[in-house]
């Protein structure tokens, strides 16, 4: 599927260093350029463009798409025939100097104005393919080795050639790839690097589930000109990085970091759709519910931050317990519902870009007690801490606690009747944590998750 690379480190660095014996400057602005030359071939069109200059001719490129106009083959069709069968083709045999400085509109035009859909923009690279192959000097050479490796004047396939060596082989620096392929700063938000970036979204898999391939992917995508949520990219990126997990929870604990801080900070938090958060509308609900898992386990590892702060005694015992179940992948939904000295504790924690939200218990509890909630299958959990004791609820339950309030009141969270964690052998039926060192209340709330979802955990996933 993609052009053959070195296997062995030497061979590829000598292939780099072969290509990078040339290079380019940052283009030159081109719009602008384009714009004037298309005065001067309408004031040159009755007379049949004799009196053009070289560099109108050699700038050409630049003026074949200038947005509000109609593209140049329509307006100038035989100026554009000469330019390709006669003053081109001259050029480029000419010499190896005069041969780089007529490539490179034509290698900047085909990066920036890259549109693979577009059968004019086809045609012009399928005529810069035939071209190099006249041209002299090393510039010529290397743009030829560039096509040879990577069909890089392929419309179709350079995209997914260029992703595949860009984002996935690692051993390389990115700055080497970019000086080896005559990648300028800026480079990425043109037409070709956009289409890298979407082709590397379309990775397999098991590589867009590795930590540097995506570290490579966002690095690319910080140095393109506008936030991805603002560009036709916003929800083929967001699939693109989380559906890979939706099958596979065995994440690194680096790569969730860089995933959710990301998407809070871009997308903002999927829990809490309002209209500011249209970014996440269109994107896949496999992908949006890898998003919601992130943030389950980010609820759950700043409860326990909490817990331990505020002095609970168990709090190892409670998040051995609920942490085996999420990174086994059970838990779907978490949220913190913090009492008094537990939200002094959590502003003071909270030192990421993206601050933890959490529900407040505005009342009926003691000030250091604090609630988490939790949806294994159908089953809701109000896990409370300091002496509290474990609810749990059908999901159907009208009383069951809802997530993601802002606010909510203890007494209210208690009167809900919760399953019977003991067969009807005691009068109440939540379950006390007692006996955490021996695992009694771990193994009794084990079998309610067994008999209500079928799931199971050993005692040495859940156990201290």
């Amino acid at each position: 599927m993609f052009a053959p690379l070195p296997t062995k480190m030497e061979k590829l660095e000598a292939v780099l260093l072969q290509i990078n014996a040339v290079t380019v400057q940052t283009p030159p602005p081109f719009v602008e350029i384009g714009k004037k030359l298309r005065l001067a071939y309408e004031q040159q069109r009755t007379q049949d463009y004799q009196l053009l200059s070289k560099s109108d001719w050699r700038q050409l490129p630049y003026a074949l798409w200038v947005k509000g106009m109609l593209a140049l083959y329509e307006t100038d069709p035989i100026l554009l025939n000469r330019y390709w069968s006669e003053v081109l083709p001259e050029a480029l045999q000419s010499s190896p100097r005069r041969a780089k400085r007529w490539l490179i509109p034509l290698f900047f035009v085909y990066c920036n104005g890259f549109d693979p859909e577009s059968i004019a923009f086809r045609g012009f690279a399928a005529k810069l393919r035939q071209v190099l192959q006249l041209a002299q000097g090393a510039m010529a050479a290397k743009m030829r080795e560039m096509d040879e490796r990577q069909d890089f004047f392929n419309p179709i396939r350079a995209p997914v050639n260029l992703a595949s060596l860009f984002f996935t082989l690692h051993q390389v620096h990115e700055d080497e790839l970019m000086g080896a392929y005559l990648f300028w700063p800026g480079f990425e938000g043109t037409g070709l690097g956009t289409a890298i970036l979407r082709a590397g979204l379309q990775l397999p898999l098991d590589q867009l589930r590795e930590l540097a391939t995506v570290q490579r992917v966002m690095n690319w995508l910080q140095k393109m000109p506008a936030p991805v949520v603002k560009t036709d990219l916003r929800i083929a990126f967001a699939d693109g990085l989380l559906l890979p997990w939706q099958h596979n929870r065995k994440m690194q604990d680096g790569l969730k970091k860089i995933l959710l801080t990301f998407f809070l900070q871009q997308y903002g938090d999927p829990r809490f759709l309002r209209h500011a958060n249209y970014q996440w509308e269109g994107v896949n609900p496999d992908a949006v519910h890898v998003m919601h898992y992130l943030l389950t386990g980010d609820t759950l590892k700043g409860f326990m931050s909490i817990l331990e702060r505020t002095a609970d005694d168990i709090w190892r015992y409670r998040q051995k317990f609920w942490m085996a179940y999420y990174d086994a992948g059970h838990i779907e939904e978490a949220w913190m519902v913090l009492g008094a000295h537990a939200q002094i504790a959590a502003k003071s924690n909270n030192t990421s870009a993206v601050p933890q939200r959490f529900g407040r218990l505005e009342g009926g509890a003691a000030p250091n007690q604090s609630v988490l909630l939790l949806r294994i299958g159908d089953l809701v959990f109000s896990e409370w801490s300091h002496s509290g004791s474990l609810r749990a609820y059908p999901e159907d339950d009208s009383d069951a606690p809802s997530f993601y309030q802002l606010s909510y009141h203890g007494q209210t969270l208690r009167e809900a009747q919760s399953l019977d964690f003991h067969d009807g052998l005691n009068m109440r039926p939540e379950l006390r944590h007692t006996h955490s060192e021996h695992g009694t209340w771990q193994r009794k709330a084990r079998d309610m998750i067994r008999q209500r979802t079928g799931i199971y955990l050993g005692d040495w996933e859940i156990l201290l």
